[in-house]
């Protein structure tokens, strides 16, 4: 069954496509260039069944100068999860929201933007969600950023 899921993938997302696998029956990974993301996700959507999202977020890997994207998203008639995946740059890391799709990403993508400082364009509310209104220290999920002052105290333990 999930080499269908795939093929009918593969065809929908085309030359956007980067990598496409499934390791697992229930779970189906897809990587598509940055500037296919929202047409993309439309198409998971209206074609597949891709309806309700679950998570999202990203992982900064400054060697390779990218933040790696994801939005996890669950499909009600075929009860699979697909998690969707771009890199975008780390120096300038800005993409498309989601939200115009699946409206259910929009604190996700507050989550990610806050923390990691990704550029959500289009976002209806990207304001902050965890940090202090007035937070100006930078990006708490970057690998770079020095988490040693904000260390509480256990005891005598740290």
């Amino acid at each position: 069954m999930n080499e269908d899921i795939l093929d009918r993938i593969r065809s929908l997302a085309g030359e956007a496509l980067v990598e496409i696998k499934s390791p697992e029956d229930k779970r189906i990974y897809v990587k598509v260039k940055p500037d296919a993301v929202v047409d993309v996700a439309r198409r998971l959507k209206d074609e597949l069944g891709f309806d309700m999202p679950i998570s999202a977020g990203g992982t900064d890997y400054p060697k390779k100068k990218v933040i790696e994207l994801f939005w996890a998203i669950w499909s009600s008639t075929i009860n699979k999860v697909l998690i969707l995946k771009c890199e975008v740059d780390r120096d300038s890391p800005s993409i498309e929201s989601l939200t115009s799709v699946w409206p259910g990403v929009q604190k996700f993508e507050r989550e990610t933007w806050e923390l990691l400082g990704v550029d959500f364009k289009g976002h209806p509310r990207l304001k902050p969600l965890l940090l202090p209104e007035d937070w100006t220290e930078g990006y708490p999920l970057r690998k770079d950023f020095d988490l040693k002052p904000y260390r509480a105290k256990w005891g005598d333990r740290i």
